[in-house]
């Protein structure tokens, strides 16, 4: 009998066991549904940074004032290939002279000549001591006279200038030549060729260069 009892004691601590284990779960079942409804629950608050507030948030959603992507800003700025390469200053060409007039002849006839665009004046005295030059072309009293004047200005011309005296006007005695360098500096070279004939007969022929403010003289006599 006393078996008896000690069995059925022990049967019923052992269901009690059973029944106290079974609660755990239940509990466990519990307590892990409340945790999983806390991010519910805090996602349907406004101020989390949960829920639909993701749209709303920096670069999400379809809000007009998100950033634009990078390969957009990348695209909008110009390549190495379209910068543009920097540029040198070519030297500018200087005028070629321009086509010589038709100088005027006879007796006596003094041409200077040069190739640059400096401003070279030609000064002639004659035997009576009358100076023709650009300043008083003439003609003089015996018919001399400075026909083309040329670069003034240093604006470049056809590089000549020219006095003569028509057939039969040709005072005989001596002449003086003078080449002076007006306004060389800048302008371009002051070399020169300098020629003088007298019925034809070359008298002077000379070439040389001059500076600004300098003069060369030349003198011939005409008989």
């Amino acid at each position: 009998m006393r078996t008896r009892v000690a069995v059925l004691a022990t049967i019923l601590l052992a269901a009690t066991a059973c029944s106290s284990s079974s609660d755990d779960p239940l509990s466990s079942a519990t307590t892990t549904t409340a945790a999983q409804e806390h991010p519910g629950t805090t996602g349907d608050d406004p101020g989390s940074g949960g829920g639909d507030d993701e749209g709303t948030g920096s670069g999400g959603g379809d809000d007009g004032c998100v950033d634009p992507p990078v390969w957009a800003l990348k695209a909008q700025q110009p390549s190495d290939e379209c910068e543009t390469p920097p540029t040198t200053e070519e030297p500018q060409p200087q005028p070629e002279p321009q086509p010589e007039p038709e100088l005027g002849t006879g007796d006596v006839q003094i041409t200077l000549r040069w190739t640059s665009s400096a401003d070279l004046d030609l000064h002639v005295f004659e035997p009576d001591g009358s100076q023709i030059f650009f300043g008083d072309p003439g003609p003089t009293a015996t018919g001399g006279r400075l026909d083309v004047d040329s670069n003034v200005g240093c604006e470049q011309e056809a590089s000549v200038e020219n006095v003569y005296w028509p057939e039969g006007d040709m005072p005989l005695g001596g002449y003086r030549i003078e080449v002076r360098g007006y306004e060389v500096d800048g302008c371009g070279s002051g070399e020169y060729t300098v020629s003088a004939t007298v019925k034809g007969r070359l008298v002077v022929d000379e070439t040389d260069t001059v500076a600004q403010d300098e003069h060369d003289e030349y003198t011939f006599v005409a008989t």
